[in-house]
């Protein structure tokens, strides 16, 4: 795949998922949607259809022009300017080059901050030492059903929770001067995200946001993502201490303190989440099984028409996750050209009757110039007269299509008009 090819897929696959995204974090407040958990599902929902949208292209579509011979192809929305502006630029420093060679750069840097991160979590793990948990804290472990190592560390300011098959919870230095009501619901609250394995989601969500470093939508999705998944895990913490004010209490207490900046892992308190969690947990309104799977089905249906929309204003071209098949011809896509052409023989039947028409055929034309499936589009309403088309055309032979110099496979639109001459 060229670098320009995959330049201008890239851009137009950026706006295709900003508008995704934009229209799909403003429909849970449009709706009302206030149960975290729809809103967890529903956000890693959104997540998935934007990664997984380059997928779901269609099929690059062909045009019909009258003429002898014509080249198919409905220029895509800023196909042709964003072909000129990823090939701007002399030889290897062309911008699609620079582009992608920058974005290469930051997920690289963004790999090795996440790995230098892991490896300050070890380093604080094996630092810390064992928490000494007060009886009415400790019972908590039989409760909710995890058990994972729970360690005092001085070089963080808030709890933090990572691993997965040995996982640990490290608890700051002043845990234990908080009151036990709030050391209850900080344990908790870790706890829960042991159970619910909330660590593998974080790295995975992680490594999205390296690979996609350059996209703000995606960014503020996972953003969000991540303030879903606290707030499922606020309302089990209330649910299982009993104490909705002592755990408000908890969240107060570290807030006071400063934030760990180890990545990746499961952070308790996120001072740019802070007041939506408090909000929801103060005012959080039940909804009904009903309610929420109706706004999810509309919220759902609207998505996948904002998909839609999406994908025919900001067109990928045909061709950069196409894996070889068939572009179009537009943009840096050179036509192909014939180079041996047969004539269509004019039936003598057909001739007899008088029989006159415009055959349209569709085919593709290979990355070696031959002529691959060739197909009756639109008939002339006379059979001979179509297979005399079909027969001409499979034996002509052209020179490929080229891009940036390679031969690639198009698709090809053909015309071919049978009139009776008069006698003069």
């Amino acid at each position: 795949m060229s670098p320009s090819v995959l330049a201008v897929a890239l851009i137009s696959w950026i706006l295709q998922t900003t508008l995704l995204v934009g229209v799909g974090l403003l429909l849970p407040a449009l709706f009302r949607l206030r149960d975290a958990r729809a809103c967890l599902g529903y956000s890693q929902g959104l997540l998935a259809a934007a990664l997984l949208l380059p997928f779901f292209q269609p099929d690059s579509g062909m045009a019909f022009f009258a003429g002898e011979l014509s080249v198919a192809g409905f220029p895509g929305v800023g196909a042709d300017w964003l072909g000129r502006l990823a090939d701007a630029g002399p030889g290897p420093w062309s911008l699609s080059r620079l582009l992608l060679s920058g974005l290469a750069a930051g997920v690289i840097a963004r790999f090795v901050w996440i790995g230098l991160g892991l490896r300050a979590l070890r380093r604080y793990r094996r630092d810390a030492r064992p928490a000494e948990l007060a009886p009415a804290v400790a019972e908590l472990v039989a409760v909710v059903g995890s058990h994972p190592q729970l360690l005092l560390s001085d070089r963080i300011g808030s709890p933090v929770t990572f691993g997965w098959r040995r996982p640990v919870v490290l608890l700051p230095a002043g845990f234990s001067e908080l009151p036990v009501p709030a050391q209850r619901g900080i344990v908790c609250h870790e706890l829960v995200h042991v159970r619910r394995r909330d660590w593998l989601w974080a790295l995975a969500e992680e490594a999205v946001r390296a690979l996609l470093w350059f996209h703000p939508a995606v960014r503020l999705l996972l953003s969000r993502l991540s303030l879903h998944r606290e707030q499922v895990v606020d309302r089990e913490t209330v649910r299982l201490t009993g104490s909705r004010r002592a755990y408000l209490e908890a969240l107060r207490a570290v807030a006071l303190r400063s934030c760990p900046a180890a990545v990746p892992a499961l952070p308790f308190f996120h001072r740019g989440h802070l007041r939506e969690r408090v909000a929801l947990l103060c005012k959080e309104v039940p909804m009904s099984r009903p309610r929420v799977a109706t706004l999810l089905t509309t919220c759902t249906g609207l998505l996948a028409l904002t998909a839609v929309l999406g994908i025919l204003a900001f067109p990928m071209s045909g061709t950069a996750w196409a894996g070889g098949k068939p572009m179009k011809v537009e943009g840096n896509v050179k036509p192909p050209q014939v180079l041996q052409q047969v004539p269509p023989v004019y039936p003598e039947s057909a001739k007899a009757s008088r029989a006159e028409g415009f055959v349209i055929l569709t085919t593709v034309i290979d990355e070696q110039g031959k002529v691959k499936n060739p197909a009756v589009e639109k008939s002339s309403g006379n059979k001979e007269l179509d297979q005399s088309a079909l027969d001409a055309v499979s034996a002509w032979t052209f020179k490929p299509a080229t891009l940036e110099g390679k031969p690639v496979a198009v698709h090809y639109t053909l015309t071919i008009r049978f009139k009776v001459d008069e006698p003069k």
